[in-house]
């Protein structure tokens, strides 16, 4: 029942996390539509949706196993990845601009990453009702020696 607890909370927190960064998505938008300014540039910017990319995945494993593992971390946890999905919404305005494009609205980045951040506080926060507390897990690895 443990293990399934820890697995339901993993699929959970990909899941609510998604599986691409915003610019991984702009990026795709923007090789559809193609460039409508400078290629170079353009072209040099596409290729940090990659770095982002792999960023997002980080935070999308790691998070949940930091949680896990202390649930004092959260306040810390839900302050980065608000700083990290900021940055990560201020390169996929650049690689707009850069392609040619409208920038995002400055004021709609903030609103979603403040979402996000209520939401992950959210889920942090609030019994799942997967029959465990974040302590039960906790024992969970303190006993197998993890």
């Amino acid at each position: 029942m443990r293990q399934s607890t820890l697995a339901s909370m993993c699929v959970l927190c990909l899941f609510v996390g998604g599986c691409t960064s915003v610019s991984h998505k702009t990026a795709v938008q923007i090789t559809e539509q193609g460039p409508s300014g400078a290629v170079p540039q353009c072209a040099q910017a596409l290729k940090t949706a990659a770095v982002q990319n792999d960023v997002k995945w980080g935070r999308i494993i790691a998070t949940p196993v930091l949680t896990v593992a202390s649930a004092g971390l959260l306040p810390a946890l839900l302050g980065a990845n608000a700083a990290l999905d900021y940055a990560d919404r201020r390169n996929a305005s650049g690689m707009r601009v850069a392609c040619g494009y409208t920038p995002l609205d400055d004021r709609q980045v903030i609103t979603d990453v403040a979402t996000n951040a209520g939401i992950s506080l959210a889920i942090g926060a609030v019994d799942l009702g997967m029959g465990g507390s974040a302590a039960e897990v906790q024992g969970l690895f303190r006993d197998s020696g993890q």
